[in-house]
């Protein structure tokens, strides 16, 4: 009986000892990992398959406007070496930085109103129309902006009713960057919105109090609190401004092309997919060096080495 006894009231404290057993404790480690594996699956599948092929792709040739698969380095030299390949990769860098600069000039005076100006009720619609043109077709705007910029649209038409004749304002680089900032401002201006809205508030009533000029407020207190946000909606605004195709082809025509209009242009002159595929993926490069800079910016890194020097 005692040895009984000693045996059920050591079974209690065995299960603790397994439960409480390295086997267990390792479990909610794998928990993580487990959650995330649709996730990886998920970008391998869409993501880096496609990628690995189009870049398998640039090695391959076309005869007789059929691919065919080789290992071949003419695609490469063709695109990369070529004047109209060089011509678009400048004009679309010209763009996609101007577009950037833009977009963070005319971002941050608006998101500074929105976020440190208005009352919170206008602040919430001023965010709600600013999210609904995100959530919109891009082409209906861009179709809207060719009405309001055309020859014979609403702007030149009210120019014609106070006697001044038609400006040429559509299919320059003024209408790619009224296209381009349509798509890229209002997700610049959110980026910082939420940025500015989680900038404690008595560190500028502390810096009003002991006399600071709202400049210098700005300066020294907003504008570093809100650098990793800034970057971010540079870094957002470029990649989008370089990579678009809708903007390129109905504000301007296609004159001059980008990088991705030139993509479709050497897909139609003979099926070309292997140059298009080079093209993209140099696109995608310049692309992942942008993003890498900017995470560099962001982080900090290069106004430590300033302050350190």
């Amino acid at each position: 009986m005692a040895a009984s006894t000693t045996t059920r009231a050591a079974t209690p404290s065995g299960w603790r000892s397994w439960l409480t057993s390295p086997r267990t404790t390792a479990a909610p480690a794998v928990l993580p990992t487990a959650l995330g594996l649709p996730v990886v699956l998920w970008q391998a599948v869409f993501f880096a398959a496609p990628l690995c092929f189009l870049v398998i792709v640039t090695f391959w040739q076309v005869k007789s406007f059929r691919l065919e698969p080789a290992f071949v380095l003419d695609n490469w030299s063709r695109i990369l070496f070529s004047t109209p390949f060089q011509r678009a990769l400048g004009h679309t860098l010209v763009v996609a930085l101007t577009t950037t600069v833009l977009s963070v000039l005319i971002a941050f005076p608006a998101a500074y109103t929105i976020a440190m100006r208005l009352p919170t009720r206008l602040r919430d619609l001023a965010i709600a129309f600013l999210i609904v043109p995100v959530f919109s077709s891009y082409m209906l705007r861009i179709y809207a902006w060719q009405i309001v910029l055309s020859p014979e649209g609403m702007t030149n038409s009210l120019l014609a009713s106070l006697g001044i004749g038609a400006l040429p304002l559509l299919g320059g680089a003024f209408s790619l960057q009224v296209g381009l900032l349509t798509l890229t401002l209002p997700i610049a201006v959110l980026i910082l919105v939420f940025a500015l809205s989680g900038i404690d508030g008595t560190l500028i009533e502390a810096a009003e109090n002991l006399g600071c000029r709202r400049s210098r407020v700005i300066a020294h207190i907003v504008l570093p609190a809100v650098r990793p946000a800034i970057t971010l909606a540079a870094t957002t605004s470029f990649l989008l401004a370089f990579g678009d195709y809708i903007s390129p082809l109905f504000m301007t025509g296609s004159k001059p092309p980008t990088l991705s209009i030139l993509i479709v242009d050497t897909v139609k002159s003979g099926s070309q997919w292997p140059r298009a595929s080079v093209i993209g993926v140099a696109m995608l490069v310049i692309l992942a060096l942008v993003i890498g800079l900017g995470q560099w910016l962001a982080s900090g890194r290069l106004s430590r080495r300033g302050g350190g020097a």
